[in-house]
């Protein structure tokens, strides 16, 4: 056998490695996508050996917000913005936040009232017309 015939089949051989470990890669990473919930049918499809298309990933709004959400660090791996995580925490501690200082407005609000409705009872008891502030 000559030097060329043993130079293709390492040729060969090491082709099926690589394609082989980029294989596992690929796997793995769908995997850990998968994990996802929501997320196992909008992974891009592939062929055997190729590594995942991240810019079909990207492309994927649903799957991109998914990702994002789920974890800044994946994000980050897939070439997503990991800064999304952060603003939807932001906004959810802001939408929190806001949620508090209207219960706290509306708590107000229904004190007053009581208080205003008082006031027009006891001036309806002492024969005062509430509406014009004058006795009857």
């Amino acid at each position: 056998m000559s030097a060329e015939y043993f130079s293709i089949d390492d040729q060969i051989k090491a082709s099926y490695q690589s394609a082989s470990q980029v294989e596992t890669q690929a796997r793995q990473l769908e995997a850990r996508i998968a994990k996802i919930d929501g997320t196992k049918n909008l992974l891009p499809a592939r062929r055997y050996g190729q590594p995942v298309d991240m810019a079909k990933i990207r492309s994927n709004l649903t799957l991109t917000s998914l990702i994002a959400q789920d974890c800044a660090e994946l994000a980050h791996f897939c070439g997503i913005d990991p800064g999304i995580r952060h603003r939807i925490d932001e906004e959810k501690e802001a939408r929190a936040m806001a949620a508090q200082a209207l219960q706290m407005r509306t708590e107000r609000l229904r004190e007053s009232n009581e208080r205003a409705a008082k006031v027009r009872e006891q001036q309806l008891i002492s024969g005062i017309n509430p509406m014009t502030g004058r006795y009857f």
